[in-house]
């Protein structure tokens, strides 16, 4: 007797077209549990890209309104002389006569009387306290009366700040009551105020004996040179006299004024 072997039905061979369609909404919640709301985090980044802009927008705005009403301090450095007095005392010979020998040489300080020179077989002495700051003639030199001896720095003379400038531009800047940093010793800065601007320029050459001190940075010949006066405080001793370099305030300008070159307001 044979044995006929049948073949499986459709529904043993696969799943039905129902069953497929339930796997498909299964396999959909899955998804949708593992990666919810798929439009969510664009909107998210819509959003956060939106407040972004409207930060840049608000900070370009705040950044304008800094440009417009903003301030800048705005100043400007000037060679400068920290001595007594506006101009050294000058010591003049007060007979004809040979420079036999200076008793004394640049930066040495002295007392009222004390010798200075011999001319001849008289004695050059001094007529204040203070600094030596240059000699005028050199020994063996035949001097008339009156001829210069060298110059001193007055200790009792007000203490004195000596703008010079060699920029007409700068120079047009300078104005009385202007306030100056002055560097002080050790850091910091002691605060004087502008007294008086020369109207005309010297020449360069000009200041040759009439500076305490050499100033690194000035022109020479006959380079035109502005020169003003700022006050110390009272009461302010000054380690010199000495070069250096100041800050003139000019009082502050807008951002915008910086970008474009224009004048400070106080």
């Amino acid at each position: 007797m044979s044995t006929v072997i049948e073949p499986e039905t459709a529904a043993s061979s696969g799943p039905s077209a129902k069953e497929q369609s339930q796997a498909a909404v299964a396999a959909a919640r899955a998804a949708a549990v593992l990666e919810p709301g798929l439009d969510q985090p664009v909107r998210l980044v819509g959003a956060r890209l939106w407040l972004a802009g409207a930060a840049l927008l608000l900070a370009v705005g705040a950044g304008g309104g800094w440009a417009v009403w903003g301030r800048l301090p705005h100043t400007l450095t000037v060679h400068a002389v920290a001595a007594h007095g506006e101009a050294p005392v000058r010591v003049a010979a007060e007979r004809a006569g040979s420079l036999v020998e200076f008793k004394v040489r640049p930066g040495e300080k002295v007392t009222a009387g004390q010798v200075l020179a011999l001319v001849g077989d008289a004695e050059a002495t001094a007529p204040t306290a203070g600094t030596v700051t240059a000699l005028l003639a050199a020994p063996g030199a035949q001097l008339n009366l009156g001829s210069p001896l060298l110059t001193l720095d007055p200790a009792g003379a007000p203490a004195t700040v000596r703008l010079l400038v060699d920029d007409p531009k700068d120079a047009a800047r300078l104005k009385p009551a202007l306030p100056v940093l002055v560097p002080a010793p050790g850091g910091g800065a002691i605060h004087a105020v502008v007294e008086r601007v020369e109207p005309l320029p010297v020449r360069a050459d000009s200041l040759d004996g009439a500076l305490p001190v050499a100033v690194p940075g000035l022109p020479s010949g006959a380079a035109p040179v502005w020169v003003a006066y700022a006050r110390l405080p009272q009461g302010v001793a000054l380690n010199g006299p000495l070069a250096l370099d100041v800050r003139v305030d000019l009082g502050s300008r807008h951002p915008y004024q910086a970008v474009l070159g224009q004048e400070a307001k106080r």
